[in-house]
């Protein structure tokens, strides 16, 4: 019962937070930090006492340093030692008290504690959500549901935001009011390149569902008297509708990280699809073609005027880098978590004076300054040696003993891939919703990859059993892999 619980509020987060602004609001996305941790504390309760996650490993130490780090910023110090932490924070509080005509106090480096507190606790409840979806994901059918959910709710969104492309007249849920991205698609993100890094999450997902279901056929006879041909077709569609809606985000970052995503995935899927070589050059194919269809009818002309526009936002984001840079500078140990919106202001010297910069448009630069370099060293560092054991593992998985399982690890180190480039030029990963994906995302991949045996149909790995598996003869396994 209270596996099943569990279950039911990680879909709930996963299916949900995307839907009301992709939970941008500080109220929401506290909500669903507190959901996160209720669902780890769950897991604890159910296993009481067993050991469910994996031993506290070396490639978690990154990690640990990164949350250690970003809360010692919160810890108020005495004015002498806040004066060798943090130099610069230390002579602004010491003009602001001859101001004002007051005693110096304690104070942390963080210039907004609370701020980086609650910040804090959000990241650690992804954390936490990671190895709790993780472990699900060991179980075949969870697996399954958790992927088609998300494929489920981005279709939704990618629906909606070609409908806004269509008519340009249309809002965001009840938002009309925002005149700058009318005529693209947003879904219910706002923010279209936001969007166009939550659709590159998502669609390469579905690629590999689908080429799982293709299987070997010998003609094109057997192929169409199929039961799995419907399903395909219909996840070809889905695959259509989610470039779709890419492309008409207009979002020159988004379509080029998607690319690259796409690129990824024929690379690192080469072994699966030279055994349904076919098969799955027919669907690459007709999805091609479709799409060039679909995108003709509709027009192509505002998105290559997007394309060709080098000034704008790109001279916007090179203001906002130059200015960003002195931070660093300043503040080597970092500035605490969500404060680059009040400290940019102090170093906001270029022609976007007369707005408000709420983010550095670079989650690399942005994390740079807040974490510090410690910080940014630590979880920068962890997020690639992930990345590239995951990478081995896949060329290590046995396609023809689990197709479902080597495309979904090819299309979650995808989707991967796709934001970590995407994120280069924009701040996607300051949106909870894209946050808590790309955690599922890392989730599936390393449960996808976590050994050369075959998922397992159903598990007792939260009940601390072992699973129905394992109890099977030798025999009987090495029979059911091999049919």
């Amino acid at each position: 019962m209270m596996t099943t619980f569990v279950r039911i509020i990680s879909l709930f987060i996963i299916g949900t937070i995307p839907i009301l602004f992709a939970a941008v609001e500080p109220w929401v996305w506290s909500l669903y930090g507190l959901l996160m941790l209720a669902a780890f504390i769950l897991v604890l309760w159910t296993v009481r006492g067993q050991s469910v996650f994996p031993r506290v490993r070396r490639s978690y130490t990154p990690a640990a340093v990164f949350f250690i780090w970003t809360l010692f910023l919160c810890v108020p110090f005495p004015f002498p030692v806040l004066s060798f932490l943090s130099p610069t924070r230390a002579d602004i509080l010491s003009h602001a008290w001859a101001l004002n005509g007051s005693a110096p106090a304690w104070e942390a480096v963080s210039y907004l504690p609370e701020d980086a507190l609650s910040r804090w606790v959000f990241l650690l409840g992804l954390g936490l959500f990671f190895l709790v979806v993780r472990n699900l994901c060991t179980e075949r059918n969870t697996l399954r549901g958790v992927v088609f959910v998300m494929i489920g709710i981005g279709l939704i969104e990618a629906v909606y935001g070609l409908i806004q492309a269509l008519v340009p007249s249309m809002g965001v849920l009840w938002v009309d009011y925002i005149p700058d991205y009318l005529g693209t698609a947003r879904g219910t993100f706002i923010n279209r390149n936001s969007f166009a890094a939550f659709i590159g999450t998502i669609w390469p997902l579905a690629l590999g569902i689908t080429l799982a279901m293709t299987g070997r056929v010998r003609s094109l006879r057997a192929a169409l008297g199929s039961d799995r041909l419907n399903r395909q077709a219909l996840m070809a569609l889905g695959i259509i509708v989610f470039l779709l809606a890419l492309i008409f985000t207009r979002s020159r970052a988004g379509i080029a990280s998607g690319l690259v995503g796409f690129l990824v995935f024929i690379l690192m899927a080469r072994t699966g699809m030279n055994a349904v070589a076919r098969q799955s050059r027919v669907l690459l194919g007709g999805i091609l073609v479709m799409l060039i269809i679909y995108t003709m009818t509709i027009g192509v002309g505002p998105i290559m005027q997007r394309f060709l526009t080098l000034g704008g936002d790109g001279g916007s984001r090179m203001d906002i880098w130059r200015d960003s840079l002195p931070i660093v500078k300043n503040h080597p140990l970092g500035i605490g978590l969500g404060n680059y919106e009040k400290v940019f202001q102090v170093y906001n010297r270029s022609l976007v004076s007369e707005k408000t910069v709420i983010h550095a448009h670079n989650d690399y630069l942005q994390l740079l300054i807040e974490a510090g370099w410690i910080g940014f060293m630590a979880i920068m560092s962890g997020f690639w040696i992930f990345l590239g054991k995951r990478a081995r593992r896949i060329r290590q998985l046995d396609f023809s003993n689990d197709p479902l399982r080597f495309f979904l690890a090819v299309g979650a180190f995808s989707g991967l891939i796709s934001m970590a480039v995407h994120c280069l030029f924009d701040f996607n990963l300051q949106i909870p919703a894209n946050c808590v994906y790309v955690v599922v995302l890392m989730a599936i991949l390393s449960a996808c990859t976590r050994s050369g045996r075959p998922l397992p149909q159903r598990t007792g790995a939260l009940q601390g059993r072992p699973s129905p598996d394992h109890r099977q003869p030798a025999s009987a396994r090495i029979h059911r892999a091999s049919r």
